[in-house]
């Protein structure tokens, strides 16, 4: 028998939003709980128009009640992505990049020796982590990169590049530029930036003259970047696209090296300043030399460690 009448009406006073709550098991009890406020739809899968007061009551009943069981619930928020997680008793976890939330699995060690591979694979990955100790070293001398763009997705276009060289440790020349693009800018991006098609426009050069400067400065260099992969994926494509070499000596992520180093909520840019009780300008965040500039200060204090 399916229940489709909840016992309490939720009415929606314009501050209600969208809560879907998956379970892995649901004891009678909470069962109940939940059914007074949100209608199961599928088994272990809840939904319901909640406000926040209750959203979270309903979830500590949840975390508290559910036992060895593994629960999600996502729901509607005000952020840039209009959408936040939360998640218990599960490998899976929320990680934020940078101000866009994502959902990571934790790999353990078992995991990994646990997947039967063949010997060739098993030479070769030996080979390259050989390889990787005796390379890692951490850089003295490298340039920092950041870009902004158009938005999140591979069809999006860079709107500005900046570069940092770093030599000895120390900041030895700096580089940015406006790009111009005739995509439409949104205005979120306008908002996060402060970059306007207008100024592209007045300021901003053609992306071939700005592609190859830019790739004259860093190809062969090691590069190092805060989620350079975002970055490295979005000058890929638009160097081939342009038919200019770009090849990095050696990548470094200072998310990826703030994760294995510091406990901290997030491993945001600012997050990992304010950590680092680093001084910066905050309505220059999301400016590309401004984010260079700021990146190699954390990458300094990340090596003394």
């Amino acid at each position: 028998m399916i229940k489709t009448n909840l016992s309490i009406t939720v009415n929606n006073t314009g501050d209600d939003m969208m809560v879907v709550i998956t379970l892995s098991c649901c004891p009678p009890k909470l069962r109940g709980d939940l059914s007074r406020w949100m209608q199961e739809i599928d088994t272990g899968v809840y939904v319901g128009n909640l406000n926040a007061r209750v959203r979270d009551n309903v979830w500590d009943r949840v975390c508290s009640n559910i036992g060895n069981g593994h629960a999600s619930m996502s729901y509607s928020s005000n952020n840039e992505q209009k959408l936040e997680f939360r998640i218990h008793n599960t490998q899976w976890e929320p990680v934020d990049y940078d101000g866009i939330k994502l959902i990571k699995r934790r790999v353990t060690k078992s995991d990994d020796e646990n997947v039967i591979r063949p010997k060739a694979m098993t030479n070769h990955i030996n080979r390259l982590s050989e390889k990787k100790q005796k390379s890692s070293g951490v850089s003295d001398t490298y340039t920092v990169i950041d870009i902004e763009t158009t938005g999140l997705n591979p069809g999006d276009e860079i709107i500005e590049l900046g570069a940092v060289t770093v030599e000895n440790g120390s900041v030895a020349e700096t580089y940015s530029v406006l790009v111009k693009t005739d995509k439409k800018i949104p205005k979120a991006i306008i908002r996060l930036t402060g970059i306007t098609e207008e100024l592209l426009a007045n300021e901003g050069a053609e992306k071939s003259k700005a592609l190859g400067e830019f790739a004259m400065r860093c190809s062969g260099k090691p590069l190092v970047g805060h989620n350079i992969g975002f970055d490295l994926n979005f000058i890929k494509s638009a160097c081939a696209e342009n038919k200019i070499d770009f090849v990095p000596s050696k990548i470094i992520d200072t998310v990826k090296i703030s994760r294995k180093l510091l406990d901290i909520n997030s491993y945001s840019l600012a997050a990992i300043a304010d950590y680092f009780d680093l001084h910066y300008n905050k309505d220059r965040i999301h400016r590309a030399l401004d984010d260079c500039l700021l990146t190699q200060r954390i990458y300094e204090k990340l090596k003394e460690i």
